[in-house]
């Protein structure tokens, strides 16, 4: 292995391995039920436990295949959370695991460690695949896993001792190559967004257009979709007649949205996961709704599912307005043109 890069520094952190001196933090925090709610270790924690753990870690200066390492996450000199990483003893696979106290959640803190760790992994030692598990119940790990790249891989039903039950199991991952096509996947603003048609020449290009899947809960598949779309019902008493384009942005496939002309309803609209955050699902949204415009239509209707990670802000951003009422479960809304 080339030179040890702990204590290893960010832009805001420092990461080392975990030492005595933080003995008393670890074992406050992993008693802090707003820390522990989710996570393995067994209630409650003793301090001799966390002895132990920096004990294991002593002299440290790199990662040992084949074993399990805790690494300190130190914050303006302050221990806020640690970072596991478990090496296999060929060196290619590394688990992952994370925790933080409860004030430094939600500053991006964990995302800064681990996007450090995982790519010093990938990078300087040649580690091939980055595994994570956890509760299906764990919305903010899930939607940390997915800002790092990783993907949903499996879910396994009861299938993890927990605290004296059986809990079901999440697994994501992700390769090599996936973290650097990640990494590098465009960030900024395309130069063309365009709605164009699906056909029989670009359908299954579209259906490889994914959200994250914690979005799905809000949004369905564009399998999902296109199954839909040839057994679309009635809305109103109305037979709804589905209309698909796909979201273009450069020349690349980047989204999905499809509407009835029965209303309109917006039905489905979702942003593939590689082109979030690029102002792309505003710019698609302002052409639909101005080809309503043009159709002579006066009023818009959408609806969503309520939740953490729904696209309530987006659609009251774009101007739509809950009614109050809520059709399948979702809060209706509409649009006037």
């Amino acid at each position: 292995m080339s030179q040890a890069p702990f204590p290893m520094r960010t832009e805001r952190l420092t990461l080392r391995f975990v030492g005595a001196e933080d003995v008393a933090a670890l074992t406050a925090y992993r008693n802090d039920p707003a820390v522990a709610a989710l996570q393995d270790w067994e209630l409650p924690y003793p301090r001799e436990q966390a002895v132990a753990l920096a004990e294991r870690q002593a002299g440290r200066t790199d990662y040992e295949p084949g074993r399990g390492h805790q690494i300190a996450i130190e914050l303006a000199g302050e221990l806020v959370g640690d970072v596991y990483i478990g090496l296999h003893e060929h060196g290619g696979i590394a688990d992952i695991g994370y925790s933080l106290i409860p004030s430094a959640q939600g500053r991006g803190i964990a995302f800064e460690a681990v996007s450090a760790l995982i790519a010093d992994l990938v990078e300087r030692l040649g580690v091939h695949r980055i595994v994570a598990e956890l509760s299906k119940d764990n919305g903010p790990s899930i939607r940390l896993l997915e800002r790092l790249g990783m993907t949903f891989e499996s879910f396994s039903r009861q299938s993890f001792w927990w605290r004296g039950v059986w809990d079901d199991n999440l697994y994501y991952a992700m390769s090599a190559e996936q973290w650097r096509a990640w990494r590098d996947r465009p960030r900024t603003p395309p130069q063309i967004v365009r709605l164009v048609e699906i056909t029989e020449d670009n359908r299954w290009t579209y259906a490889r257009v994914r959200t994250h899947r914690s979005q799905e809960q809000f949004c369905a598949t564009v399998h999902d979709s296109y199954a839909d779309a040839l057994f679309p019902g009635e809305r109103y008493g109305v037979p709804l007649v589905p209309v698909l384009r796909g979201i273009e942005a450069d020349g690349e496939p980047a989204g999905f949205l499809m509407y009835s002309e029965a209303g309109p309803y917006l039905w489905r609209f979702l942003i593939d996961r590689r082109h979030q955050g690029r102002g792309i699902g505003r710019r698609a949204m302002t052409l639909w709704l101005d080809e309503m415009r043009a159709r002579g239509h006066t009023e818009v209707e959408t609806s969503w599912g309520q939740g953490k990670g729904s696209p309530e802000a987006f659609h009251l951003a774009t101007g739509f307005v809950p009614t109050g009422e809520f059709e399948d479960g979702e809060a209706l809304a509409r649009l006037t043109l």
